[in-house]
């Protein structure tokens, strides 16, 4: 898999890192970026399944798959796919390193679902997957901005 083929995306809050672990992993932390109706059923072990699903008018989202590596604050890593939509499944790591009274943190999405995607943009174009994770990252940061950090 070359680079082009994965999207990767670095951004720095004003919260420590385990601020941003416990978004992807702590249901009452994760509904800053879902909806209000969201349902979590996360067993955060390796090897542990996790289901996300949201009401999406007539139907249900589903998003699902396996813990590979949990190591809070600063790792995590994990299968990910929407059955409905595809029969594949994609890998995302996050990485989360101190920085200051901050933190930066590495998200990587790889695998076919997600290579087929950026293969298919054009030159310049960002993809929707892209959109949708730079999505939450913002719902994130303008929540802790809402509540600042102490």
């Amino acid at each position: 898999m070359t680079e082009s083929d994965r999207l990767r995306i670095v951004r720095r809050f004003d919260v420590p890192p385990r601020k941003v672990f416990d978004a992807f992993t702590e249901p009452d932390a994760m509904r800053v970026w879902w909806t209000p109706d969201t349902s979590f059923d996360l067993d955060l072990r390796v090897g542990g399944r996790w289901r996300i699903t949201r009401p999406d008018g007539d139907e249900t989202l589903v998003m699902e798959g396996a813990y590979l590596e949990v190591d809070p604050p600063t790792r995590l890593r994990f299968t990910i796919a929407m059955p409905q939509f595809s029969g594949t499944a994609d890998e995302i790591s996050l990485t989360v390193e101190p920085d200051g009274v901050g933190c930066v943190v590495t998200f990587e999405q790889t695998g076919d679902g997600i290579a087929d995607e950026l293969r298919a943009l054009p030159t310049g174009a960002t993809s929707a997957s892209e959109a949708g994770w730079q999505q939450g990252f913002d719902l994130m940061e303008g929540a802790w901005r809402a509540r600042p950090q102490r």
